[in-house]
């Protein structure tokens, strides 16, 4: 093993797996940071390294000094020779760890964290699907980010459309009704729930508020276009449930 990696592990061997206490805690990082500001130059880091250590410590590899120092350098790398064993490795990492899709300390946030932006992960899943068009690990991502954002998109109705946290544009909407179209095709790419209730609804707000969009004049808000125009609506209480 990798002195790097086995001096990461070190560190936390020394420590119970649960239950620590606030001074156990600043302790531990303590010695994590002094291991992050550690050069290992007379060492080379691969995928395959990564990939082993990960397999065997899945439990405390999930940490953002760990991500940042061993794994985003080695992807990194990986991507400026054209490779992408280091995109499957990364999208791999949300294997058991389906709540993290959208979460900010994840592998692949953080990956594009520590490039700069110079990637997105939206961007980086593309990539990876056009070298394997049927990488699963990607399109699950796909559909579980999409699945997060359309939900997102609603959840003011009858107030409002949102398009990240502002209301979306007259510009907004062809690319957000693209984004329910390729939820739908991944979906059944994947044989995964169709969410046919939350796909129609997007269908039907994006549209009309559009159009309240286009006419605004002709209204107080998007409820009083809804209303007018014969539009149903339930105001957003709970995520949606599927069968």
């Amino acid at each position: 093993m990798k002195r790097v990696l086995s001096d990461y592990l070190e560190i936390y061997n020394k420590f119970r797996t649960d239950g620590l206490s606030k001074l156990e805690r600043k302790q531990r990082y303590s010695l994590l940071s002094e291991w992050e500001q550690t050069a290992y130059d007379d060492e080379s880091v691969n995928i395959s390294d990564i990939q082993d250590f990960w397999n065997s410590h899945n439990r405390i590899c999930w940490n953002k000094l760990f991500i940042s120092k061993v794994i985003c350098p080695v992807i990194a790398a990986d991507l400026e020779i054209g490779g992408y064993e280091g995109l499957k490795f990364l999208f791999q990492c949300f294997r058991g760890h389906d709540d993290s899709y959208v979460s900010s300390d994840c592998p692949l946030a953080v990956f594009c964290e520590y490039s700069g932006y110079k990637y997105q992960p939206f961007q980086l899943a593309n990539l990876l699907l056009e070298q394997d068009s049927d990488n699963i690990d990607a399109l699950k991502y796909k559909y579980n980010t999409l699945k997060y954002f359309l939900e997102f998109s609603i959840h003011e109705i009858p107030s409002c459309v949102l398009n990240g946290m502002d209301g979306a544009s007259v510009s907004d909407i062809s690319e957000m009704l693209e984004d329910t179209n390729e939820f739908e095709r991944i979906s059944k790419k994947l044989n995964m729930p169709l969410c046919e209730t939350l796909i129609t609804d997007c269908r039907r707000y994006y549209k009309a508020y559009e159009d309240y969009l286009l006419h605004i004049g002709r209204y107080k808000t998007f409820e009083n276009y809804l209303h007018s125009n014969g539009i149903s609506y339930q105001p957003y209480t709970a995520r949606y449930d599927y069968e």
